[in-house]
């Protein structure tokens, strides 16, 4: 072979080398950018074509399916056959809109592309079974989340109920509610209109406000001053503190502490200010604990804690820290009575009455009861993941106060929310909204014991501003909706 060929020669060989390693850069290398570009209409179509799993409530309602659209390029269509009642939790699947909540937390598993699904999905090609995503089954109860949407009706609010003893969500509810069903068609003509519908709704619907949002929680942020008070060695359970029953004052402070309807507290001791929810007493008690005490035990009890995850992630709930309090002893006070800068979720107020009723300690709290693969095999199970979070106080700590919840109850501001036949403790309580010039919001925290069961329930009700200001409370607006709760997780009458 003369030179000139030979040059030719391996000149074309590196040609063909070249594209050798090009094809295979652009095909195993770059392979996941390709796939996940925006513009690779592939990607739509074969998320449509074969049955996405089901999502299932742990009685085996089935709240999100698939179903045959007779199309021919998206084969199977997104429905929701319970539409508002569970909207704000599985969320949607949209060929047009991508996914939100559980459709998009889960998303790799429900589609059957996640890895632990691979085994299966692999039998199922050498078998010749239609491909299909794995199921995912909630910890929701039916039973318990109808009695949340019943209860609340047309109120805006959030319920959310647990179990203390493993952080299972029993029922989860937002209102106003939204149904997935015309977001998720596979039709843009009735998808279009109703995404622009819930963009522009401003009561945010598609938000999921029992762990997407965060608010002033009132008076039963005093169970976590309790907790502090009680483990400081200051304070005990029904030793007068000492303090104003009736308004709490500063030198040099115009601010004043007063009362709901500027009532005097009929004792400065923790249990009785508990039971009349006595601000004057509990400003007093915050003052002398000091802003590091009140911010290590908020702290403690889940708040200022970014990473919350169920699997959705949670909004954060808010205490000062105690370097931004300083000395501003208004402000601490105001702060550990539940206003000014305390913010907190609707899940995080059950947490908080959840660490009472489970001896102190807060379950992560999760939502995810099984993942099922297409073959029948469990792949994943909530019950193995569950640990404690964090210790919000000693085991003899959360008795007193269990003590003192249900003195609320049987002498306090719950009275008219008992529930009979279970062992109830609860906080009620009424959050002024700032400045905004709305009405306060209506709080009540509850948990009980019944049948061998045991319950956590937060209720947070948003009421009308035009509601007279004098008929809100957390006792007639949001403990209502929580004893109905409670009964239908106890499964008592």
């Amino acid at each position: 072979m003369n030179q000139p060929i030979r040059r030719v020669a391996i000149f074309c060989f590196l040609l063909i080398a070249s594209l050798l390693v090009s094809s295979n850069y652009l095909q195993v290398v770059n392979a996941d950018s390709y796939k996940s570009r925006v513009y690779n209409k592939r990607n739509q179509l074969d998320a449509y074509a074969f049955p996405r799993g089901k999502i299932l409530t742990a009685d085996g309602t089935v709240i999100a399916d698939s179903v045959p659209s007779g199309g021919i390029q998206f084969k199977y269509q997104r429905t929701y056959p319970l539409k508002n009642d569970y909207g704000n939790i599985t969320g949607y699947k949209s060929p047009i809109y991508g996914s939100t909540d559980i459709e998009s937390s889960l998303d790799k598993y429900l589609q059957g592309t996640d890895s632990s699904e691979s085994v299966a999905n692999f039998m199922d090609t050498l078998t010749g079974k239609s491909k299909k995503g794995g199921d995912v089954q909630l910890t929701l109860q039916n039973n318990v989340q109808q009695a949340a949407i019943k209860a609340l009706g047309t109120k805006n609010g959030s319920v959310v109920a647990l179990d203390p003893t493993t952080g299972a969500i029993l029922a989860m509810y937002s209102s106003p509610s939204y149904d997935p069903n015309p977001v998720a068609s596979n039709n843009s003509d009735t998808a279009a209109p109703a995404a622009k519908a819930l963009d522009a709704d401003k009561n945010k619907p598609n938000l999921n406000h029992a762990i997407g949002e965060n608010y002033p929680p009132g008076s039963i942020f005093k169970i976590v001053t309790t907790a502090a008070a009680l483990e400081s060695g200051q304070f005990t359970e029904d030793v007068p503190t000492g303090a104003p029953t009736d308004v709490l004052t500063w030198p040099g402070s115009s601010t004043q502490l007063i009362n709901e309807d500027n009532e005097q507290c009929h004792g400065s001791d923790l249990k009785t200010a508990l039971a009349q929810s006595c601000n004057s007493v509990y400003g007093w008690v915050a003052d002398k604990l000091g802003a590091t005490t009140m911010a290590d035990y908020a702290q403690k009890f889940g708040f200022n804690n970014p990473d919350l995850k169920i699997p959705m992630k949670v909004a954060q709930s808010n205490f000062p820290t105690a370097a931004s309090l300083g000395s501003d002893t208004v402000r601490l006070a105001q702060d550990s009575i539940g206003q000014t800068d305390t913010q907190v979720t609707p899940l995080q107020a059950a947490m908080i009455a959840g660490a009472v009723a489970n001896g102190g300690a807060i379950m992560q709290p999760y939502l995810v009861n099984k993942e099922i693969a297409p073959n029948g095999h469990v792949t994943y199970k909530g019950s193995d993941h569950q640990h404690v979070l964090s210790q919000a106080m000693q085991p003899q700590t959360a008795s007193t106060i269990d003590n003192m919840m249900q003195y609320v109850v049987t002498n306090g501001t719950a009275v008219q929310d008992a529930v009979p036949n279970v062992g109830m403790g609860a906080k009620t309580g009424t959050a002024q909204q700032g400045n905004t010039g709305k009405n306060p919001l209506a709080w009540f925290v509850c948990y009980g014991s019944a049948n061998g069961k045991k319950v956590a329930v937060a209720v947070m009700v948003q009421t009308s501003d035009t509601t007279l200001r004098d008929t809100i409370s957390g006792a007639q607006y949001a403990g209502p909706v929580a004893a109905s709760v409670l009964k239908a997780a106890l499964g008592v009458n």
